[in-house]
């Protein structure tokens, strides 16, 4: 991708599953990472090895985003490793499932937003400030979810938090395009990962839901990797404020019988 290489990303959430796969895509592409994990220090370690293993630079940082209050100091050590940063990428986050009924208080609720929404709102606005302060341009990648535009039972909380992070990116996106920070989503479809392979992967599952899909098939890491390599290049600089939707044709399909 054009412009990448030396690049300095923050990718959070950078564990397992997508975040994993965004790693590897841009450790190839040459840019200098810094890696944020939480609890999944296995993960952590073998995303780490790697991405060493395809020669880039890396760097771990550690932190529990449900600590809102923890968020500026991670910032700041993070942007202090490589004495700056040039991207950030929000992908952390947790799926929810709970009905409404199941959750009157909105404790789930609200747990699920401060890590989907609140944490992302800190950080790109942490991450802003810093380059405005240097002088320099950014970009920003948010990873939303095709459930920001369609969604279905269960996912109140998580369909919440990602129909806000899709009108944040916006709304931060107007406001800082005056200092050069460009501000995009990335809304992936379904896209196996460590803890939900084996049950996409079922016949009976996969055939549900692939039959959906014009493209046929799931999404992979790499996939979702190379489309946030490509919100973060050079290719994408008159690009900003929009949602790059990336599901094999699911949302675009719509809920129709299949004639």
């Amino acid at each position: 991708m054009k412009g990448l290489k030396d690049k300095r990303i923050l990718i959070t959430g950078a564990s397992s599953g997508i975040g994993a796969g965004m790693a590897k895509v841009l450790a190839r592409e040459g840019c200098k990472l810094v890696l944020h994990y939480n609890q999944n220090v296995s993960g952590i370690q073998n995303t780490l090895q790697e991405v060493k293993q395809l020669g880039a630079k890396v760097k771990l940082v550690k932190c529990d985003f449900k600590e809102l209050s923890s968020l500026n100091d991670f910032f700041n050590q993070a942007w202090s490793l490589y004495d700056g940063l040039d991207g950030l990428v929000n992908n952390a986050g947790i799926v929810t499932k709970s009905t409404a009924l199941k959750d009157p208080l909105g404790e789930k609720f609200a747990e699920t937003l401060a890590v989907n929404l609140q944490a992302p709102y800190q950080l790109s606005t942490a991450f802003a400030n810093a380059c405005i302060k240097a002088k320099q341009p950014g970009a920003i990648v948010n990873n939303s979810s095709i459930h920001g535009q369609a969604t279905c039972e269960w996912f109140s909380a998580y369909a919440a938090s990602k129909m806000g992070l899709d009108a944040i990116t916006k709304v931060q996106a107007v406001e800082w395009g005056q200092y050069g920070i460009r501000v995009n989503g990335l809304a992936p479809g379904v896209v196996p990962v460590e803890r939900t392979h084996k049950i996409l992967n079922d016949p009976a599952m996969a055939k549900k839901w692939t039959e959906q899909m014009p493209a046929g098939r799931y999404g992979t890491v790499e996939e979702m990797g190379e489309a946030t390599a490509y919100l973060l290049s050079d290719a994408t600089q008159w690009m900003t404020g929009s949602i790059l939707t990336i599901d094999g044709g699911l949302i675009a399909r719509g809920n129709y019988p299949v004639r």
